[in-house]
């Protein structure tokens, strides 16, 4: 069935993959809510908060952590000679136009064979000419294969946990003079350092090497190549994963084996590290960070194939 219907596709369900845990902020961290503070809010800049459990407290949007991960997905993609486009409006794969369909961009093409009901003719000319990225994290009209749940200050009985909120004075440097910009003061909220968020990535059909991509985005942000949210260059967004847990389960998950899912693709064996049961494999901790460096390696090892 995979080597008729590509794995990019949503018609066929060959695995599924879950990575759980917690990111716990090292320094002081700022997903803000806009430019305009909220109605009563006592700073100019204040971070961007959900109800839960009848309390309003900050969080990490999914789209935030989405935007983490692909941005970081493309720089390794592109490191390696690999085709990886922006993912932003009217720069994507979809917007390509391509000769071979008659000077339609790649959008237009799949519309045009889906109208006419060729849904395996659109199948396949999105898995040969979008990029990986497209494929993983999805494209305008196509809906990806890595869904980023919101990381809310949940604990493990998914109950609401308070999180400290600081404030900062701040200055405006006007760039033409090097001085202080009149009128330029302002106040910023932040996430105070050591609180904890929990995420879920879930993670559908992705070949071993594109998990590993997924895991090696995974250990930057852990080791503090990648951080999230605003004011990065300010010392802020460093987080580290703590709790880490990993399942992957599903038809091509074979007593602790990863099939390879395409002709690019490559087995790996978790079985000597990782608990296994029929179709699944469970990973917590520090194994489920050796399960991380396996699929980094497929990463490593496939990305010279995926150029052809």
């Amino acid at each position: 069935m995979s080597q008729r219907i590509p794995w990019s596709s949503h018609r066929v369900r060959l695995r599924d993959a879950v990575v759980e845990g917690y990111l716990v902020n090292d320094s002081p961290l700022r997903v803000g809510a806009g430019r305009e503070p909220p109605l009563g809010s006592a700073v100019d800049l204040a971070v961007l908060r959900v109800a839960i459990g009848g309390k309003k407290v900050p969080y990490i949007p999914g789209s935030s952590l989405k935007g983490v991960f692909r941005s970081t997905a493309m720089q390794l993609a592109l490191a390696k000679g690999l085709h990886a486009c922006s993912g932003l409006s009217g720069y994507t794969c979809m917007d390509q136009e391509f000769t071979e369909y008659g000077g339609s961009t790649l959008m237009g093409y799949v519309q045009d064979r889906l109208r006419v009901g060729d849904v395996m003719e659109a199948i396949r000319a999105f898995h040969e000419k979008a990029c990986l990225l497209c494929k993983m994290f999805g494209s305008p009209s196509f809906t990806g294969h890595v869904v980023f749940s919101d990381a809310d200050p949940l604990d493990e009985r998914g109950e609401v946990v308070e999180v400290p909120i600081g404030v900062r004075t701040g200055i405006a440097i006007d760039r033409r003079t090097g001085a202080v910009h009149a009128g330029a003061l302002y106040q910023v909220e932040y996430v105070e350092p050591g609180a904890r968020f929990r995420f879920t990535i879930a993670a559908t059909n992705l070949p071993n090497y594109a998990l590993g991509l997924l895991f090696k985005a995974l250990r930057m942000l852990h080791e503090g190549w990648v951080r999230v949210g605003g004011f990065k260059t300010r010392g802020f967004g460093r987080v580290h994963v703590e709790d880490l847990r990993i399942s992957i389960w599903g038809l091509t998950v074979e007593q602790g084996k990863l099939v390879a899912i395409d002709d690019k693709d490559l087995e790996v064996d978790l079985g000597s590290i990782a608990r296994v049961e029929e179709h699944k494999v469970v990973a917590e901790g520090a194994v489920a960070w050796q399960v991380v460096g396996k699929l980094e390696e497929v990463w490593e090892q496939c990305s010279a194939r995926l150029k052809s």
